[in-house]
C-alpha cells in the first residue's frame, strides 16, 4: 500500500470508526482498524461483532494494499500531526505515516485476522432524510430504558405500515416518546438498540442527505454517501402502546414552553431526593403552578397565566423526564393533556402531532 491522502478527512474517519471497535483480549482485531484502499479510494473498516463501521476518503493511490492498525494508537498520531498532507505505506505489514516535520512507523495486526462484516441482501430498504432520522432519534432515545434487563426497552422501535408514517417509539416504562417523520415504507418492524442510535447520531448528524436504510430480521445498514454503520437488531416484541396514549382529557392546558421549561428547571433545584415536583392546574382561575420542596434546600413556586380548559389537578411528576420532553419539543407553544393525578401527562407542542411525550406521574401521590 502506498497513497497520499488529507489527514483531517481520514482523522475524522478514524475517530468514528474508532467508536465501533472493542476491548477483547481474546480478539485484539476488535480493537484495530482496517485500511484498505480500492480505486482511489481509501476504506476505514471496523467493527466488535454488533456493529460495523465503513468510511471511505479520496486518495491517491500508488499502490494497492491494506493494513490492520490498533484503532486508539492511529488516532493518536493523526491527531498529533499538524500537517494535512500525509503519505502512508505499508512496510512488512506495519503502517508508515509522514507529513512534512513528522515519520511515524506503527506496528500493525495481521490483516487476515480481522473478522469478515456481514452483507445485507437489498431486499427491503427505503431511503429517509438525515435531518428527519436524526431528529426522531433525538427525540425517542431519550425515552429507553438505561438498564439492559428488557432489551425491547432499551431499544427504538421503528415501524411503519401502508401509508402511515415512518414512527419511532421508545418507552422505558415510565415515559413514552413518539416520533413521526415524513418517510414511509410498506411494511416494517425493527428494533434499534439504544447503542446503535447513539452512533447514528453522532456518524449522520450532519451529513444533510438522504440516508438508505437496508434491513432484515436480524441487522440494519445505514448507507449515505461513503459512510456506512451496520448494527444487530435487538430481539423480541415491542410493549402494544398505542392503546395508553389518550385521544380525549378531562384538563388540557396549552401555554408557553421557556415559561414552564425554567419554572421546571428552577423546580429541580428544590425537589426531593426522588426528584420529584409538583404540577398544579387551577381551572376556575386559569393558573398554571410547578412547585417542589426539600427539607434541606427550601421551597420553590411559580404560578403563571395559562390557556386552561377542564378540571383542576394536581399531580406529582420526576422533574428530570419533564425537563428532557419540554426541551424536545421545537415550538415556543407548547399543550399539555391530562386526565386526573393518577395518569399520564401528555406533553406535545401545541400545533405539533408529529411529536409527543408521555410522562408517568410518581406512585403514591
Amino acid at each position: 500500500m502506498k497513497l497520499n491522502c488529507n489527514k483531517n478527512e481520514l482523522y475524522k474517519l478514524v475517530s468514528l470508526a474508532e467508536r465501533s471497535t472493542s476491548k477483547n483480549p481474546t480478539l485484539i482485531t476488535l480493537s484495530s482498524i482496517l485500511l484498505r484502499t480500492n480505486k482511489n479510494r481509501l476504506f476505514v473498516i471496523s467493527t466488535n461483532l454488533e456493529v460495523g463501521f465503513e468510511g471511505s476518503l479520496s486518495a491517491s493511490i500508488e499502490q494497492e494494499g491494506e493494513v490492520l492498525s490498533p484503532a486508539k494508537t492511529l488516532l493518536s498520531v493523526l491527531y498529533a500531526i499538524h500537517e494535512e498532507d500525509i503519505n502512508m505505506y505499508n512496510i512488512g505489514g506495519n503502517l508508515k505515516i509522514i507529513s512534512k516535520t513528522s515519520s511515524i512507523n506503527l506496528k500493525c495486526l495481521p490483516v487476515d485476522e480481522f473478522p469478515t462484516i456481514p452483507k445485507i441482501k437489498k431486499e427491503n430498504h427505503f431511503l429517509i432524510s438525515s435531518d428527519s432520522l436524526i431528529e426522531a432519534l433525538k427525540n425517542t432515545i431519550l425515552a429507553t430504558a438505561t438498564n439492559y434487563t428488557k432489551p425491547e426497552l432499551a431499544s427504538v422501535y421503528m415501524f411503519s405500515q401502508g401509508k402511515l408514517p415512518l414512527t419511532l417509539i421508545a418507552t422505558d416504562s415510565f415515559r413514552l416518546a413518539e416520533y413521526k417523520t415524513d418517510a414511509s415504507y410498506l411494511s416494517l418492524s425493527i428494533l434499534l438498540p439504544q447503542k446503535t442510535c447513539q452512533e447514528i447520531i453522532k456518524i449522520f448528524e450532519d451529513f444533510n442527505d438522504d440516508i438508505e436504510v437496508v434491513f432484515n430480521k436480524n441487522q440494519v445498514l445505514f448507507h449515505g454517501r461513503n459512510i456506512s454503520f451496520l448494527s444487530r437488531l435487538t430481539e423480541g416484541k415491542f410493549p402494544e402502546y398505542q392503546t395508553i396514549i389518550p385521544k380525549s382529557f378531562d384538563t388540557q392546558v396549552f401555554t408557553d414552553k421557556n415559561q414552564i421549561l425554567n419554572a421546571v428547571r428552577a423546580a429541580g433545584i428544590f425537589s426531593s431526593k426522588l426528584s420529584e415536583v409538583v404540577i398544579a392546574v387551577d381551572g376556575d382561575k386559569s393558573i398554571l403552578s410547578v412547585k417542589s420542596s426539600n427539607a434541606e434546600t427550601g421551597e420553590y413556586e411559580s404560578n403563571y397565566p395559562a390557556k386552561i380548559s377542564g378540571a383542576s389537578v394536581e399531580a406529582n411528576f420526576n422533574y428530570h423526564y419533564l425537563l428532557e420532553a419540554l426541551q424536545a419539543i421545537s415550538k415556543q407553544k407548547v399543550f399539555l393533556g391530562f386526565n386526573g393525578p393518577q395518569k399520564a401527562v401528555l406533553i406535545r407542542g401545541a400545533d405539533d402531532t408529529r411529536y409527543l411525550h408521555l410522562v408517568m406521574p410518581m406512585r403514591g401521590n
